[in-house]
């Protein structure tokens, strides 16, 4: 028997061309929306590998199977033959889906070895000879029936996987009026994904005209486009949902267009402590203190973001338990595509922690503000003590001055007087005597000029009459005598008085850098310099001795609190009371002390 014979004709079906034939290799779905059109289509697939010789294997419901049958044998094709044979194996889709469904979950193994015994078995039946396996299969379409669409799709993804193990060419067969709800779409797609050959339903058949068949491919192939784009919408929706929902550091929720809980995510229930179905279809203000409740703030914020788009504020917000925390609060307004207001989305973060730390931040700041006023109070103090110290210092010089030269000076000088008038009394009547009283006469001279010299050091009546110009020679003059150290000095003969605090400033300085000179730079020479330059005076005391340590000069800092000493503090704190400043520089050749204060 020819396989023409056997197959029904263009009479019965228009364009019978168009639907799949077993010798068509691959994994093909057939969707059809009568059952007679199917039956039509398995008489020429199951009914076309018989008459070749090949084998069939069905495993459908058990209507789909009689009426097979009954057709195929109108057209001549001996089923029993044929199952004798090994090559005709007709199985009860629903039996055999309970072999791999196990509680309502696949078991892929056992589908894997219910449907390789089946096609093992057939093929030892016909061992030996050359034939293909056509196999066609309702496990899928009963799956979608019973709404496993999850399990219908990896069914397909199995027989997938077993067609790299073993030939066959497969058809399912899937009834369109199945997928006509809009959640069918995204599964239904995937699973035609899964096959190599989608054939359309009868009424694409029907379609006599060829223009009209381009027509309607290509329209179908724009609502294809559409849906996919669709169904990528959907999948983007659908991952974006699934991310804000997972998110726990934010609190994200929409709100209907009264301010009304529509959504909740994780971070909402973990922040505000609200499960989804305790809040859902509850007014935001539920999140408000009573303060901002009275004075109408949630209604003002709707208001706001609807009329700008978003709104975002910084404030306490209450907890299911009642405890405050402080939010950031971000409001966006929805609008469909008119500009209607639909809803707001609501993001929410708690920011307690933060604010907590910027209240601690900001009373630490506080706190080393009053420590630091308090410090340059207690700076204050101790300057203006240091600066009457220092001015009572001078004060006490310039006494002590003035009592040894008018007082202990005086009686010196009454004293040599008395003994020159002994000495002549005596004349030359006693060598011995005489000698005495010179010796007496010669220590009283030296005690006097001793005198004059403490007490002009002390406080030097030249500086007081005369000024620096003046003072200085007379203190080089006497201080070079006195250490042996070779003493320069450079001032312009122009160089007038200037404020007489700043002239015993000077002065003090300059003592106490010559006698640091003296004392520790081991220095031959002494070079002083005096000028003014933009309103200011300025000293420099330069040796050329061994320096100052680094380390010590760095120890001293910009304050002069080091180790150097209490003479160089003195100095420079007399510079800062007179608003000048002080500046030491050392290195292996010398020391240069340079002292500026502002003049009038």
């Amino acid at each position: 028997m020819s396989v023409a014979k056997v197959l029904p004709d263009a009479g019965t079906i228009s364009s019978l061309a168009h639907i799949p034939d077993h010798r068509w290799a691959g994994h093909a779905v057939q969707l059809y929306t009568h059952d007679k059109f199917l039956i039509d289509v398995l008489c020429r697939f199951v009914g076309g590998a018989l008459a070749a010789g090949d084998v069939a294997i069905i495993a459908a419901t058990r209507a789909h199977r009689d009426e097979l049958e009954r057709q195929l044998q109108a057209h001549g094709v001996d089923t029993a033959k044929a199952a004798m044979q090994g090559r005709y194996l007709a199985l009860d889709a629903q039996a055999t889906l309970s072999k791999f469904m196990i509680d309502g979950a696949l078991d892929e193994v056992r589908f894997k070895d219910t449907i390789s015994t089946v096609l093992n078995q057939t093929k030892h039946a016909v061992q030996g000879q050359d034939c293909k396996i056509a196999v066609f299969g309702e496990l899928v379409a009963l799956l979608w029936t019973q709404g496993k669409s999850r399990e219908a799709i990896r069914v397909e993804q199995l027989w997938n996987e077993l067609a790299t193990e073993y030939s066959f060419s497969l058809l399912c067969a899937y009834p369109t009026n199945g997928f006509e709800d809009d959640g069918h779409l995204e599964p239904f797609l995937k699973m035609c994904k899964e096959h190599s050959g989608v054939f359309p339903n009868e009424s694409f058949l029907t379609i006599s005209s060829e223009d009209e068949r381009l027509r309607s491919i290509a329209e179908l192939q724009q609502k294809t486009d559409l849906l996919e784009r669709e169904l990528a919408l959907r999948e983007s929706e659908a991952r974006f949902r699934l991310v804000v929902e997972a998110v726990q550091d934010y609190a994200i929720f929409m709100l209907d267009a009264q301010g009304n809980v529509s959504t909740w995510n994780i971070g909402a229930e973990r922040i505000k402590g609200y499960k989804a179905e305790e809040i859902i279809g509850k007014h935001f203000s539920t999140f408000y203190p009573e303060e901002d409740l009275l004075n109408g703030k949630p209604a003002w914020e709707l208001v706001v973001a609807e009329k700008e788009g978003r709104f975002e504020d910084e404030g306490w917000r209450l907890r299911k338990d009642g405890s405050r925390f402080w939010a950031n609060v971000i409001i966006t307004a929805l609008k469909d595509g008119t500009g209607k207001l639909i809803g707001f989305a609501k993001v929410t973060r708690d920011f307690t922690e933060r604010i907590k730390v910027q209240n601690e931040l900001k009373k630490e700041i506080a706190e080393r503000r009053a420590a630091q006023e308090k410090l340059h109070l207690s700076e204050q103090s101790l300057r203006q003590l240091s600066l009457h110290l220092l001015r009572t210092q001078d004060e006490e010089r310039r006494r002590i001055g003035r009592d040894l030269h008018d007082s202990l000076g005086q009686y010196l000088a009454v004293l040599k007087m008395k003994l020159d008038s002994v000495a002549g009394s005596l004349g030359g009547n006693s060598n011995e005597i005489s000698q005495d009283i010179a010796e007496c006469i010669r220590l009283a001279e030296d005690s006097i000029k001793e005198v004059r010299t403490v007490s002009y050091l002390l406080y030097p009546p030249m500086l007081e009459e005369m000024g620096l110009k003046s003072a200085i020679p007379w203190y080089l003059d006497g201080f070079s005598s006195r250490s042996g150290i070779a003493t320069t000095l450079e001032v312009r003969t122009d160089f007038g008085r200037i404020e007489r605090d700043s002239e015993l400033a000077l002065f003090r300085i300059l003592q106490e850098s010559l006698t640091n000179v003296h004392r520790h730079s081991e220095s031959p020479v002494a070079h002083v310099r005096l000028w003014k330059k933009d309103g200011s005076c300025i000293l420099e005391i330069e040796d050329k001795g061994k320096g100052i340590n680094p380390a010590v000069l760095e120890q001293a800092g910009t304050d002069w609190m080091g180790a150097i000493g209490v003479g160089v503090r003195g100095m420079n704190e007399r510079m800062r009371q007179l608003g000048g400043k002080l500046e030491l520089i050392s290195d292996g050749t010398g020391t240069r002390v340079v002292a500026t204060i502002p003049t009038k």
